[in-house]
């Protein structure tokens, strides 16, 4: 790894101490206001902001920080934030194995690819959610099983909470017809074959729909064509091996199974506005190291 390389952080790095998956604390207590090196995590965060300012950068997308927000962020997305000192609210932070622990409740939307990082509350939506906190707070210290078995219930009340809270802002976002179901499995196979397959035909074949028919529920739903939706997806890797690993630009576009490097810089810049060097340099530069 060179000195820009970002590094994949684990709950342990962040707070020095180990935890069994379900991590929750005050930021005004335990949290950074400054965490200006872009990282990524193996965890999942939902970071609940009461009272705030300042920047959030979610795989390459700012957000400008508010008052009663919740913010998502999946293991492996590349973010970093520049808070006020006055920051105050809730982080917390879950292992891959509480949030599948519930499978038949289905998966939550805030935490799939290509969706909204973001969630703005009202203060008295944000009141609410709040409650919930404090209930999982107060007994998660507790180690005897029964207690256990409460929090993981109160945890998937909360999230699934959040979840009616997230398809009410962003209804393109729910899956529970089939039109979404088809969109949402879409972008799963999108996020498993996308290095080694970028024809919209081999997805629609995947999804036992036409090429068309994927094109239009794309456009709908998306608002792109299938095969920019399956571009962009490989463009975000791109970013994020670019501005994370020593690979060469060469590498990089060979890896996301582009052969001629020409071309594999002419697809980023259309999507970018920049070459990958320029982008790389780029964001170097904004981002110094120490």
């Amino acid at each position: 790894m060179n000195k820009y390389s970002i590094p994949t952080l684990t709950v342990g790095n962040i707070l020095g101490e180990k935890t069994l998956g379900i991590t929750l604390f005050r930021h005004s207590v335990k949290g950074r206001n400054e965490f200006e090196q872009p990282h990524k995590h193996d965890f999942y965060l939902v970071f609940f902001v009461e009272k705030g300012s300042g920047v959030h950068n979610v795989d390459f997308t700012q957000h400008t920080v508010n008052d009663y927000q919740v913010y998502f962020i999946r293991p492996g997305q590349v973010h970093n934030w520049s808070l006020n000192v006055d920051t105050s609210g809730f982080q917390l932070m879950l292992s891959s194995e509480i949030i599948n622990i519930f499978p038949n409740l289905g998966q939550f939307p805030f935490f799939e690819q290509s969706v909204p990082s973001c969630l703005s509350l009202t203060k008295e939506e944000f009141g609410e959610f709040k409650k919930h906190l404090e209930e999982i707070e107060s007994i998660l210290p507790q180690n005897d099983a029964l207690t256990k078995e409460i929090v993981l219930l109160r945890l998937h009340l909360l999230l699934k909470l959040l979840q009616k809270e997230f398809l009410n802002q962003f209804q393109e976002h729910d899956s529970s017809t089939k039109p979404e179901k088809v969109i949402k499995s879409f972008s799963v196979l999108i996020d498993a074959n996308f290095k080694e397959e970028s024809s919209v035909n081999f997805y629609a074949d995947k999804l036992n729909i036409t090429p068309n028919y994927l094109n239009i529920l794309s456009q709908k739903y998306l608002k792109m064509p299938a095969g920019d939706v399956i571009k962009e997806r490989t463009i975000l890797e791109a970013k994020r091996l670019l501005t994370s690993t020593d690979l060469s630009i060469k590498e990089i576009g060979y890896q996301l199974g582009f052969n001629d490097n020409t071309y594999f810089s002419k697809v980023f810049k259309k999507y970018t506005g920049k070459t990958p060097g320029d982008f790389k340099e780029s964001y170097n530069f904004y981002h110094p190291y120490p």
